[in-house]
C-alpha cells in the first residue's frame, strides 16, 4: 500500500507491515549517509614527483595558498600554484621577477633593471621575426646586422645554452617555484650568469658601435 486512499482502508496488520517497511528503509538510509560521512577526506595535493617539476615542499603555505580542491589554479596575493588531479604541477609568483629580488638583496645594482629589459626587447624580436635562422654574421657597417633580433642571434652564438635558460628564468615576471628554489640555493650563481650574458651584451653593443663609419 503506498497512496494514502490505501492507508484508510488498511486493516491494522497492514498498517504494522507498512511502518516495519518505512523504518527499515529508514534504517538503510540513515546507514548509508553514515558511511558516506564515514569516507576519508580526499587526499591533500601532494608534490610532483619528476624532479624538474619539484615545487619546494611548504612553498604554498609559505606564500598564503589555501588548496581546498584537488584541480584547477589557486592564489594568494603573492603567488599562485596550479593543481591537477591532486599534484601541484606548477607554482610561481605573481610580478616579482628573480632580477627584482637580486636588486633588493644587492647581489646586482640598480642598473641590472635596464640590462634585463633590454635582453628582453632583444629576446621578443628575435621570437617574432619571420625567419629567426639567418644571421650571426659578425656585423660590418651594415645596420641590419645589428638589429636587436641580430644582436639576440649573436648572444645565442656566443653563450652557453644553460646561461640563456638562467637569464630567461631571472627575467621571467612570474617565476616558477622550482626556479625560485634554485635561486635560494644558488643566488651567487645566478647572478654571476646574469652578468655573463650582460657583459655579452656589452660587447656586441660595442661592437655595434665600432662598425659605425
Amino acid at each position: 500500500m503506498t497512496d494514502a486512499e490505501d492507508f484508510s482502508k488498511a486493516t491494522k496488520p497492514e498498517l504494522r507491515k507498512a511502518l516495519q517497511a518505512a523504518l527499515t528503509a529508514n534504517v538503510s538510509l540513515t546507514d548509508a549517509v553514515g558511511r558516506l560521512l564515514r569516507r576519508p577526506e580526499p587526499p591533500a595535493p601532494r608534490q610532483q614527483s619528476r624532479e624538474e617539476d619539484t615545487v619546494p615542499a611548504g612553498w604554498a603555505e609559505r606564500n598564503g595558498i589555501s588548496i581546498p580542491r584537488a584541480e584547477g589554479i589557486h592564489e594568494s596575493r603573492e603567488a599562485w600554484v596550479r593543481v591537477k588531479s591532486g599534484v601541484i604541477v606548477g607554482a610561481g609568483l605573481k610580478n616579482q621577477s628573480i632580477l627584482l629580488l637580486m636588486v633588493s638583496l644587492r647581489l646586482l645594482d640598480q642598473g641590472a633593471e635596464h640590462h634585463g629589459n633590454l635582453y628582453k626587447d632583444w629576446r621578443a624580436a628575435f621570437l617574432s621575426r619571420v625567419d629567426p635562422t639567418k644571421s650571426g654574421e659578425p656585423g660590418g657597417g651594415n645596420p641590419n646586422a645589428w638589429s636587436k633580433e641580430d644582436r639576440y642571434s649573436k648572444l645565442i652564438h656566443r653563450l652557453d645554452k644553460d646561461l640563456l635558460a638562467a637569464m630567461d628564468s631571472i627575467v621571467a615576471v612570474r617565476p616558477k617555484a622550482k626556479h625560485l628554489a634554485a635561486f635560494q640555493g644558488h643566488q651567487e650563481t645566478f647572478a654571476g650568469a646574469f652578468m655573463q650574458v650582460v657583459n655579452a651584451m656589452r660587447d656586441i653593443n660595442r661592437e655595434a658601435g665600432d662598425s659605425v663609419p
